[in-house]
C-alpha cells in the first residue's frame, strides 16, 4: 500500500469517527416567530416556514402559539425553536376561558428532524368547537381591541362592545411576551369576568416569558374613581405604554 492510499484510509478512517460523535446527534428545528393582530381567523392563519437551527446537544423543538380573542378582534404570538426543557406531546388549552377575554395556547415539545412543523390553527379550531355558548348580555360596553398601541389599537380602531353577563367588567392590560428572537408588546381592552390581571398564574407559555401590566385607569376603576365605558376608549391607551420601553 502506497503512503498516498495509506493517507486516504486514515481520512476515512477519521471522518468515520467523527460521524458517530455525539455532537451530530444535535437536532435540527425550525426557528420562527410571528405576531399577528389584524385579520387573523381560525381559518386564514398560515405559518411559512423557512428557516432551521441546529440545536444543542440534547435540546428539543419547541412550537408554542397564543390565540387571543376579545370581543370581533383576534391576535396570534407565536415561537418556534430549540428548548432544554423535557418532550411533551401537544397540549391545547385556555389559559383564560370565555366568555369576554380568552387566551388559549398551543405547545409541543420534540425531538425528532424538524418535528415542530405546525402551520395552521386547527388545534384551536377543535378546541373552539367544544367551548359552551355564552349569549347573556349585560348592559355594560368596554372598549375592545388587541395589538399594538400604535398600530391595531388606535384610538379609530378601538371599538366599544357590549359584554357578556359573566364577564361584565372592562379589562386593560399592557402584555409583553418573549422568547428567544420574539420580543413583542401588545395591548388587550375588552369585557372580563374582573380587571385584575389575566395571566397572573401563567409568568410562562411554552418557553415564551409573559409580562402582565394592568393598565392604570382600569386600577383606578376597581378604586371605585370610576367606569370603563364613562370614558372615551382612547383614554386606556395612556397608562403604562411607557413600562416596558427598552
Amino acid at each position: 500500500m502506497g503512503l498516498q492510499d495509506l493517507r486516504s484510509l486514515q481520512l476515512l478512517c477519521l471522518l468515520e469517527a467523527i460521524s458517530f460523535l455525539p455532537w451530530t446527534e444535535a437536532l435540527l428545528c425550525y426557528e420562527a416567530t410571528a405576531s399577528a393582530f389584524r385579520a387573523v381567523t381560525l381559518h386564514n392563519w398560515n405559518w411559512l416556514l423557512l428557516r432551521s437551527m441546529v440545536c444543542k446537544l440534547k435540546e428539543g423543538c419547541e412550537e408554542t402559539i397564543v390565540y387571543i380573542e376579545t370581543g370581533t378582534s383576534r391576535g396570534i404570538v407565536s415561537f418556534k425553536g430549540c428548548t432544554s426543557a423535557l418532550s411533551y406531546p401537544p397540549q391545547i388549552s385556555y389559559l383564560v376561558s370565555p366568555p369576554g377575554v380568552s387566551v388559549a395556547s398551543y405547545s409541543r415539545v420534540c425531538r425528532s428532524y424538524l418535528c415542530n412543523n405546525i402551520t395552521n390553527l386547527e388545534p384551536f379550531v377543535r378546541l373552539k368547537a367544544g367551548e359552551p355558548k355564552h349569549t347573556a348580555p349585560s348592559a355594560k360596553h368596554c372598549p375592545t381591541c388587541v395589538g399594538r398601541h400604535d398600530q391595531e389599537c388606535l384610538p379609530n380602531f378601538v371599538t366599544t362592545e357590549a359584554c357578556p353577563f359573566a364577564a361584565s367588567s372592562c379589562y386593560s392590560s399592557t402584555l409583553k411576551f418573549q422568547a428567544g428572537k420574539l420580543n413583542t408588546t401588545f395591548l388587550i381592552m375588552g369585557c372580563a369576568r374582573n380587571s385584575d390581571k389575566l395571566l397572573a398564574n401563567f409568568q410562562h407559555i411554552g418557553s415564551i416569558r409573559v409580562t402582565e401590566v394592568v393598565n392604570i385607569l382600569e386600577k383606578s376603576e376597581a378604586a371605585g374613581a370610576g367606569h370603563c365605558s364613562q370614558g372615551p376608549p382612547w383614554s386606556i391607551l395612556l397608562g403604562p405604554l411607557l413600562i416596558f420601553r427598552d
